[in-house]
């Protein structure tokens, strides 16, 4: 049935000021949470395509009624958001091609049943996240899998580092999606204030 209600976009500023989440009213994929980090991986869908082709935009993630959007460059979200409302409504009102592509949805249906999600994710801290963590007094565990969410906790020189955030986003997030394209959420579940470099304090 064709979705009449007049569609609303509203921005959530984030605690990094490099991220954004736009609110839809409503959904635009349902049950999966998709990661484009580039234009490429975007598979023909009409919304990644028009977000990325707004300067700055280097990630896009699309989670239920939910976009999330990481930028590299100063201007603020306020502004920004003058050119990416445009671009986010125009594919989800046209109602001729759905906003994201069969194709880039058949890359998650083909993932990884969930029930391997936990060891896929231990062998890829063991293998590869942590030896390069270990090289700055650092390491990651998983805590916990539920409902296709990870749940992780830093620890050595990345509990309470400054820089632990970046790593969490660009580094172990980036890289569980890559071998995992079905979770969720990546969640930090860290007491950052008890680590050696405390930065909540």
């Amino acid at each position: 049935m064709e979705n009449t209600e007049q569609l609303k976009v509203t921005g959530e500023l984030l605690p990094d000021p490099n991220m954004c989440r736009f609110m839809v009213n409503r959904d635009i994929i349902e049950e999966w949470t998709l990661m484009f980090k580039d234009p490429e991986e975007s598979m023909g869908s009409p919304l990644v395509d028009s977000i990325f082709a707004v300067p700055g935009i280097t990630r896009v993630k699309v989670s239920g009624n939910s976009i999330t959007l990481s930028k590299n460059v100063p201007t603020p979200w306020p502004e920004m958001a003058k050119d990416l409302l445009p671009a986010i409504k125009k594919p989800l009102e046209s109602g001729n091609t759905p906003p994201i592509s069969e194709a880039a949805l058949e890359v998650v249906r083909n993932s990884p049943p969930s029930e391997n999600i936990e060891e896929i994710v231990e062998q890829l801290f063991e293998q590869h996240i942590n030896p390069a963590l270990a090289m700055h007094g650092g390491f990651v565990k998983l805590v916990k899998i539920e409902n296709d969410d990870v749940y992780i906790e830093m620890g050595g020189g990345c509990q309470g580092c400054a820089a632990s955030q970046a790593t969490m986003r660009h580094g172990v997030e980036t890289a569980i999606r890559d071998v995992a394209p079905q979770v969720r959420e990546v969640i930090d579940v860290t007491d950052h204030s008890a680590g050696t470099n405390p930065y909540y304090r």
